[in-house]
């Protein structure tokens, strides 16, 4: 079960039952057991880009940053900390448009990401064999929403 906390640093609503509905979904995809906490938060351009450059040496605003707040197993019985999530509205908003799509399905395929990458997996600096598990799980996880 993940529980977890909001922050919208954007003028733009966030839709809060498809969050609710994504990260319950995830839960039961990546089949998580114990209670993890989860931060997520939407920011703008300038805000991603900082961290971008900060954390992957890149100086351009992204869509999504993931950010694990441990490297070891889950303590049975404690809540443990996922990690944070940030994702850029004004970029998922482009993208969205770009593909042909909602801002929500684009919100959802970001999310699950960024998720992705809270629980270990991994597409950039891995064998192919190794992105390509993450893009199928990403899929698995993505069916309910109906987005690949």
């Amino acid at each position: 079960m993940i529980n977890f906390e909001i922050t919208n640093q954007t003028r733009s609503q966030i839709n809060l039952k498809l969050i609710k509905s994504i990260i319950n979904n995830f839960s039961e995809v990546a089949q998580i057991k114990e209670a993890v906490n989860l931060s997520l938060v939407f920011v703008d351009r300038r805000l991603i880009k900082k961290w971008n450059l900060i954390y992957r040496g890149k100086d351009k605003a992204t869509d999504v940053l993931s950010f694990a707040q441990s490297d070891g197993e889950a303590i049975p019985g404690e809540i443990n900390e996922l990690g944070e999530i940030l994702i850029c509205l004004p970029v998922a908003k482009d993208q969205a448009k770009e593909y042909g799509w909602s801002v929500d399905q684009e919100v959802t395929r970001l999310l699950v990401h960024g998720l992705a990458h809270l629980i270990g997996y991994e597409h950039e600096n891995v064998s192919q064999r190794e992105a390509a598990k993450m893009t199928k799980f990403e899929a698995k996880a993505l069916e309910k929403f109906k987005i690949k």
